[in-house]
Parts: structure tokens; sequence; C-alpha cells
């Protein structure tokens, strides 16, 4: 039976218990700003640049202005700093000339305050401010200010798409200023910027430029965190065996410094990708060894891990109930209702586990409890809907492979799969998602098959090959992560379409489920060969119709 629960894996990344994924960031005080959290640049401390303090002789009658633009600064409040904009504008007309430090600074300043608001051409604003401090910043002799001036002028860059200067700009501060004297956390800041903008291959081009100074001359702590975003990039590109020997340093080193956060992450980590490769059992060693960290610290990371070593488990043949036992000690160390994310992504993972060994009752009511608090999740409706989509899509897979399971027709269960597909296609089909699943699409072409609507049955067949084909080179069809770009992919040599992040996910989409990959695989590689613009389209498409539907579903009774 074909497991629904790894087609939604690639929306929570593997990754998000890592240290350098937690917030680190100053409570605000002030107005809240508007932007989305993860794209503002958080590590530039506010309390880092110098209090504005223009020569006296130009702004003795704008002292009470300028200490009350330094304080909004402070606290962040950036709708109140904007409301002083015109007058710091007049001000550093004045000071270019005689204090270009000060100026510089409060360029930044009101750049920050632009890049943060958002609004409507903030970030092109932001730049013009940025590239002003910049120049202050040369003319005053103020590595400072220039190196955080370009650090965010190359994020608006990068959220603009002209990642091309932002990499010029960065190139530009190293002749300036050498790379000596870069501060580790500004290098760090602007591969996060790049690994954010899904750039990795110009985020590990930075890194690994900086190499030699991150092993030589970096404190431990600065090091442990470049060893695991190179690892971590490597490991979204799929090369595992680099990826591993950064982590491998990262271990390290925080064993070293008793860093046991970083080496419960570390550990983690290595579990992920040994399972992604198959290898189980190293896996498993991995993982154990976090959790028996985390457990030790009380951690609430515990649950995470919980689930990482039930997908391992589950991914092995005849270790299902093994893999059950995991997603339910995570969903143990929450209070029935809770909506916290971990347990509901645990009750999700439960429902697919059950019905890979046909425990269709414990899987629908795993796969209802989640829908049901997935509704509660009030504070991010975005993230409740999908799993509320996730959990939908799944509940309709295990009715339609329940109805598979038995010898005489029924109805009810095939109905009652189709109503929760659809209810699945409704939401992923919404403008706020993403789009539709495209496993889904298979589902509801069997489903209407099942229930005698052959039109409707083609119709999502024709959708299901169409969007398999237009997935992708970066798109795994095992456990339907999504990996960089230039990942290194494992593609099937018969079709040509299907591509896996590893060997192992390869080997296990060609034979698990009835209608695995090996099953799929010809009529994926006739659709690709078809040509829109013959005219014996339409006799092809029919004729693979009939193969699939006649053929691959002719054991089930209509």
């Amino acid at each position: 039976m074909r497991d629904g629960g790894n087609r939604h894996a690639g929306t929570h990344h593997p990754h998000f218990c890592s240290e350098s994924h937690t917030n680190s960031s100053p409570k605000k005080m002030g107005k809240k700003s508007r932007r989305s959290n993860w794209n503002k640049p958080k590590d530039i401390p506010v309390v880092a640049l110098p209090a504005v303090a223009a020569p006296r002789q130009v702004i003795t009658s704008a002292a009470d202005d300028v200490a009350t633009f330094n304080q909004l600064y402070k606290s962040q409040d950036w709708e109140g700093l904007l409301e002083l904009e015109s007058k710091m504008i007049a001000l550093t007309n004045r000071m270019e000339s005689l204090d270009p430090r000060a100026a510089g600074s409060i360029n930044f300043m009101l750049g920050r305050a632009h890049q943060e608001l958002g609004r409507e051409g903030g970030i092109e604003q932001a730049s013009l401010y940025y590239q002003k401090a910049i120049e202050m910043a040369k003319k005053a002799g103020n590595n400072d200010i220039l190196t955080k001036g370009v650090i965010c002028l190359s994020q608006c860059y990068v959220e603009m798409g002209r990642v091309d200067e932002a990499m010029d700009l960065h190139k530009s501060l190293c002749d300036e200023i050498g790379k000596e004297s870069l501060n580790p956390d500004d290098i760090l800041r602007f591969a996060d910027i790049l690994e954010k903008n899904h750039d990795h291959s110009r985020a590990i081009t930075i890194l690994e430029e900086h190499l030699g100074a991150i092993e030589s001359s970096w404190e431990k702590q600065k090091q442990c965190r470049a060893y695991e975003m190179i690892a971590r990039i490597y490991s979204d590109k799929n090369d595992f065996a680099k990826s591993n020997v950064y982590y491998e340093r990262q271990l390290s080193i925080a064993k070293e410094t008793k860093n046991v956060e970083s080496e419960a992450s570390a550990l983690h980590s290595l579990g992920h990708n040994y399972g992604r490769t198959g290898e189980y059992g190293n896996a498993m060693a991995y993982l154990e060894q976090a959790l028996l960290i985390e457990s030790e610290r009380g951690d609430d990371k515990i649950g995470v891990i919980y689930c990482a070593m039930g997908d391992v488990l589950v991914a092995q043949e005849g270790r299902e109930k093994e893999g059950i036992l995991m997603f339910q000690k995570c969903a143990e160390l929450f209070e029935e209702g809770d909506t916290s994310e971990e347990r509901i992504w645990a009750l999700l993972k439960l429902g697919h586990a059950y019905t890979t060994i046909e425990a269709w009752d414990d899987a629908i009511a795993s796969q209802e409890e989640c829908i049901s608090n997935a509704d509660s999740i009030i504070e991010d409706e975005r993230l409740g809907n999908q799993f509320k989509a996730s959990a939908k899509q799944s509940l309709g897979n295990t009715y339609l492979a329940k109805y598979e399971s038995l010898p005489e027709r029924n109805d009810e269960l095939i109905s009652k799969a189709l109503f929760w597909s659809e209810a699945a296609f409704n939401l992923q089909n919404s403008k706020e998602a993403e789009g539709v699943n495209h496993a889904l699409f298979l589902d509801l072409a069997q489903e209407h098959y099942f229930l005698g609507d052959a039109e409707k049955a083609h119709l999502m067949l024709k959708e299901y090959l169409e969007a398999t084909v237009k997935l992708g080179p970066s798109h795994c069809q095992s456990c339907c992560q999504i990996c960089a770009k230039d990942a290194i992919m494992e593609k099937c040599s018969v079709c040509k379409v299907a591509r896996y992040c590893s060997q192992a996910h390869s080997m296990q989409a060609w034979q698990k489920g009835r209608l695995c990959h090996k099953v799929m695989c010809p009529h994926l590689k006739r659709w690709r060969k078809i040509k829109p613009d013959k005219e014996t389209t339409t006799d092809l498409r029919h004729a693979l119709y009939s193969d699939f539907f006649e053929r691959v579903l002719a054991s089930k009774p209509k």
C-alpha cells in the first residue's frame, strides 16, 4: 500500500531542531513589524550602532529629535522612527561633510525601518538608504557600519532577485577591508540570507571561500555554526557524504566545548542523513544518542527525535509496529487535545503508519484527531490548513486502501474515500495553498473509477500524469522532499521522469505498494512520449487510460 505519509515530508524540514534555526533575537518592545519573521535581519543587534551624536554647531536645536530617534531605533518602533524621517534626512544632508560617521548611522537606521515594515516600495527605499550609509561609512572609515550596510543591502538585493549584485557586494566588502577583517557573524548572516532564498550553491560558495579562516581563527562556537550550516546545505543538495563530514566536525567541536544542544542537533541530523541513504542501523544509533541527550536535558525536541526514529523504522519492512510505537511516544508527550505542532505531526504519521499495516480503525481515529486539532491552530492558519489538507488526503487514502483490501465492492467505503480526497483537493487548490499534491490526483482517479465515473477518472489520471512529469528534477517522488535545484538525484532510467533523493528511496518506491513505481513506470514513459501536436494524441491517451484502468485496476469490481 502506498504510504501517504511520505508525500508531505517536505513540508517540515528535517533539521528544524538545529541550533541555527532557533530564534535568539531580543524580544521586541515597540510596535510590531508587519514583515514575516523569517525574512527579518534579526541577528543585527540594534544596540550595535553608536548613538547618533552630530556636531553641536549643526544640531543644537535638533538634540531632542536625535535622542528620540535613537530611542525609537533601540525599541524597534519602526513606524515611530519614520515619523522623524524628513527631519533626519535634512540633518544628514548638513552632516555629510562634518560627521559622515553619524550620517551613515542615521541612513542605516532609516534603511532598517523601511526594510522591517515591508511596505510597498519599502525594500527599494531601504536599499537607497543602505547605499548612502555605505558611502558615508567609507568616507568615515567606519568598517562597522560599512559591513552592516553591505549585509543588509545584500539582503535587499536577494529579495529583489538581484543575487549577482549581492554577491558582488560581498566581494567588494572583502576587497575593501580584507577577508580576515570580516566578522564571522556577518559571513554567517550573508550565507543564511542566501540559504533562505534557496540559493544553496552561492551560500556554499561564501562559506567555503572563508573555510580557511573558519578552521584557523574562528572561535569554536562560530565554527560549530558554520559547519552545521555547510552540512545542512549539502544535505539539501542530497550530497550526504559531504554533509556527514561537516556534521561530524560540528559534533566533535560540540563535544569538546560541552555544547550539548549542538551535540544533540548534530546527532539528530546525522541520523536523518543515514535514514535517507538507507543505512538504518547507523541512523538509529545516532538518533538514540540524540534522544539520550535530549531526555537528560528535558528538551521539547524529544518528540521530534521520536518521529525521526519512527520514520526510520517504518521504512523497514516488518518494523512498522516499532515505528508506530515511536510515533505514539511522541503523541503521549503532550496532553490529549494539545494543538502543538509536534503532536499533530505525530498523529498524522501514526495514521500513515497504521494504514501500512491495515489497522484501519486506528488509522482513521488518528487522522480524524489530527484534523480536529489542526482546526485549533489559530496562530498560524496556513500551517493549520497544511495539516488538515495532509490529514484529509491521508484519510481518503486510508478508506481507499481499505476498499482495495476487500474482495467485494463497498460503495460506502469508496464514497468516504472520495469525500475526504475532494476535501483535501479543495484545501490544496485554494489561493493560499502551494498547489495540489500530485499523488492526490491518482487517488481521485481510482475513486471515480470504482464509483463508475469513467470521464472524471480519465481526467484525474491525466492530471496525475501531467503533474508527475512536471514535478521537476528536485522533487523526490518517494518522500516528496523538495531538494536544492542542483541536488544530486537518482533518476529512473526507464521512464526518465521519476527522481529520488537517494538510492534507498528509489528502491522503496519501485516495489512498495500496489501502485508502486514498477507499475506506474511504463505509463509515465508512454505519457512523456505523447506529443500534443500529433493527430494521434487522443487515441494514444485513451489507449493509456484503458490500459491503466482495465489492467491495473481490473481486479476490483466496478
